[in-house]
């Protein structure tokens, strides 16, 4: 059963159809049981729900970074195959990883600009420009040449989250894109996050954190291997 209305399908910038997810080894385990999900652009969901229940593994299928047993995705229009998941992540897609996921002998200018060299884009003055730019908007403008490994959880997470930004994606995955951070950082990763769906993007995110949930569009609960939306 769909949890949302059904719009025409070009409205749409991430619809997930009977999504199924088990592990067989050491033991059988079903994670996900015909997970429907549909998000338009302008939405953002919060997925929320205990640990061990595959809010993760749920996320990173999503984000075409891991294969469903059955079921299929779809991002902005486009039907996720083998022979287009690079395409999709690299042009389409921005993700936040709870663990960073920075290359920590780089600086964070370069970390910012990695998606656009993996997409083998020139990196120019013009791309310099940009990536500094994104750093400004995190607030790191002054740690632009500083390799990663000297920045703080929180300046990494930052730096994460501009590397988001970089390909200019239509949706965003952040995995608890706030945890274990200072209020003060969490509030300027959420209202980062939120200003990205006003331009009509979209965003998917896993998270702990209620104040975080209830600020997105629609939230749902993961439970038990399905999907169930929580209604306010």
């Amino acid at each position: 059963m769909s949890l949302y209305h059904k719009p025409p399908s070009s409205n749409y910038l991430l619809k997930a159809k009977s999504l199924c997810k088990s592990y067989y080894q050491p033991l059988q385990i079903e994670l996900l049981r015909s997970i429907d999900l549909t998000v338009l652009g302008g939405e953002s969901v919060a997925i929320v729900g205990r640990s061990g229940e595959g809010k993760s593994t749920l996320l990173q299928i999503l984000g075409t970074l891991e294969d469903p047993c059955s079921g299929s995705l779809e991002i902005a229009g486009t039907l996720v195959c083998s022979s287009n998941k690079s395409f999709i992540r690299n042009q389409l897609i921005g993700f936040v990883f709870q663990s960073f996921h920075l290359l920590e002998d780089y600086t964070a200018l370069e970390n910012v600009l990695m998606p656009a060299k993996i997409a083998r884009c020139k990196i120019d003055k013009q791309t310099l420009e940009y990536g500094l730019s994104l750093l400004e908007k995190v607030k790191l403008a002054d740690r632009a040449h500083f390799s990663t490994k000297l920045l703080s959880g929180g300046e990494k997470q930052r730096v994460a989250l501009a590397r988001a930004f970089c390909n200019r994606p239509k949706i965003i995955f952040a995995d608890e894109p706030s945890g274990n951070l200072d209020s003060h950082t969490a509030e300027l990763i959420h209202q980062l996050l939120l200003e990205f769906v006003e331009e009509k993007k979209a965003l998917v995110l896993v998270t702990h954190d209620w104040n975080l949930a209830n600020l997105c569009t629609h939230q749902f609960e993961l439970k038990q291997a399905q999907l169930t939306r929580i209604i306010k």
